[in-house]
């Protein structure tokens, strides 16, 4: 069947701290781990026109040559980087990722280069870094002298010759034991930073930085690198479910970058969705009002929110969503913060749902500081989102009623999942798909699938309103 989704250019908004104001992207990490083949920068190119009808910024793997060499194509990921001026990796060549870059741009979408800081791989042994050739944004070689004191070269008898030489400060936050751990305290460390990501900024025209494992230091650095490069857009992996961490982390930058949700995915994905314990999404807003679970149920951090499904990581780990893919997807759609959509999920049997409720959220102007009140909470979920042309109630659950709600219309839906639109939008026209794996759950409150037929609703052929 033909899909025809039409899309606005999204409106300037200020910018502040790394965190657009209001922000209507949608972002999408562009690979997983190990799909080299599938998401290099030659392949990602060709689909381009796709991407950009779906989403404003586009999050790439790290592109600097790895640990273990650097041939396209090759077995590394990329996050034990070895050489930084270097862009040749197993994505693709610097020339594959300058044209990928330019021909996103050139459609509107924004770039995201993933920052691999905290730790560095040596060239051919424990610390004989290679030397960082930026052109005219300088020059530098670090040395063991720049790697923290309390790293395993200083521990490890593996290290040889190397043991003990490291004599940097002590690391600013947990150790890395797969590569050495770089000291931020150190001004010419900074300094190296701050010329790779102008370099990265200036050469190859990324937008903006996800940052990697940022427990490893302090958080006041992405708030000194993102000061120097002012990123369109900055987000750092503080992977940990508590709020408060979270929050604290956030408030280290100075409220520079934001940072992914991972107590709103293990609260509302993990423990509430994918074990039909709906009570799970929400948290009560200064003791007043139920909003959706995680850093996105506060207005002082819903701004500075990345939500997600799942990502490289979590997706092979004990930490994957085991629920139905489209009810996550509804409920971070239609929620604050910027939503970010994970590439196996976009282009597996979901596809269609997920860029129907993107649709969805863009015709009603759901952003990232939007007001999203839940209003039940226990047999199912259901929240009412108002943005910046109208407003969303969203319905998940086996229990939710079915029946409009009066002043609304159906907007997208499928198994367990409804998403209704208010009459000042766009009219909508339900169209019959065959859907997999609407769960349901054992005892132990894992899903067991079944298939099941249910609607997924498309807009009629015009563009959407806009503001």
């Amino acid at each position: 069947m033909k899909r025809l989704l039409y899309f606005l250019p999204l409106l300037s908004l200020p910018l502040h701290a790394q965190a657009p104001a209001e922000s209507e992207d949608v972002m999408l990490q562009g690979f997983y781990w190990d799909s080299q083949k599938e998401t290099g920068w030659t392949q990602l190119t060709e689909c381009a026109d796709e991407l950009a009808k779906n989403f404003t910024v586009v999050w790439l793997p790290p592109s600097a040559s790895a640990e273990g060499g650097g041939a396209v194509g090759g077995n590394n990921v990329g996050y034990h980087p070895r050489q930084w001026n270097n862009q040749t990796s197993c994505w693709g060549t610097s020339d594959d990722l300058k044209t990928l870059i330019s021909t996103l741009h050139s459609k509107g979408v924004k770039v995201l280069a993933d920052i691999v800081i905290n730790h560095r791989a040596g060239d051919t042994d424990w610390g004989n870094f290679t030397a960082d050739d930026f052109g005219t944004y300088g020059n530098y070689q670090l040395t063991a002298a720049h790697i923290c004191k309390n790293d395993e070269m200083n521990t490890d008898p593996g290290a040889g010759k190397w043991n003990g030489q490291a004599t940097g400060a002590a690391d600013t936050g947990e150790n890395w034991g797969g590569a050495r751990d770089l000291d931020h305290t150190s001004t010419y460390v900074q300094d190296d930073c701050k010329a790779y990501l102008a370099w990265l900024k200036g050469d190859y025209g990324y937008d903006g930085w996800r940052y990697d494992f940022v427990k490893g230091f302090g958080g006041e650095y992405v708030g000194i690198y993102n000061e120097a490069s002012q990123p369109y857009l900055s987000v750092g992996e503080y992977w940990d479910g508590s709020y408060d961490k979270v929050a604290a982390w956030i408030e280290a930058t100075g409220k520079q970058s934001m940072a992914f949700d991972f107590p709103m995915k293990y609260a509302a994905l993990n423990d509430g969705i994918a074990k039909g314990n709906y009570s799970k999404m929400s948290w009560i807003e200064d003791n007043t009002t139920w909003r959706p679970a995680g850093m996105i149920h506060h207005h002082n951090y819903n701004r500075y929110a990345v939500t997600f499904v799942d990502n490289h990581d979590t997706y092979r780990d004990g930490s994957k969503f085991l629920g139905y893919v489209q009810q996550a997807y509804a409920f971070i759609l239609s929620s604050p913060g910027v939503p970010c959509v994970f590439w196996p999920h976009w282009q597996g049997d979901d596809k269609q749902a997920i860029e129907q409720m993107i649709a969805v959220r863009r015709t009603a102007g759901i952003h990232s500081e939007s007001d999203v009140v839940v209003q039940v909470r226990d047999k199912y979920y259901e929240s009412l989102a108002t943005g910046h042309r109208g407003n969303l109630i969203t319905r998940i659950g086996t229990a939710a009623p079915q029946e409009v709600p009066e002043g609304y219309y159906l907007a997208a839906g499928g198994n367990n999942w409804w998403m209704y639109l208010s009459e000042n939008l766009a009219g909508i026209t339900p169209v019959q798909i065959e859907q997999k794996a609407a769960p349901t759950y054992d005892l132990n409150g894992r899903p067991v699938n079944r298939m099941e037929k249910g609607n997924v609703y498309i807009q009629k052929g015009r563009k959407l309103l806009q503001k």
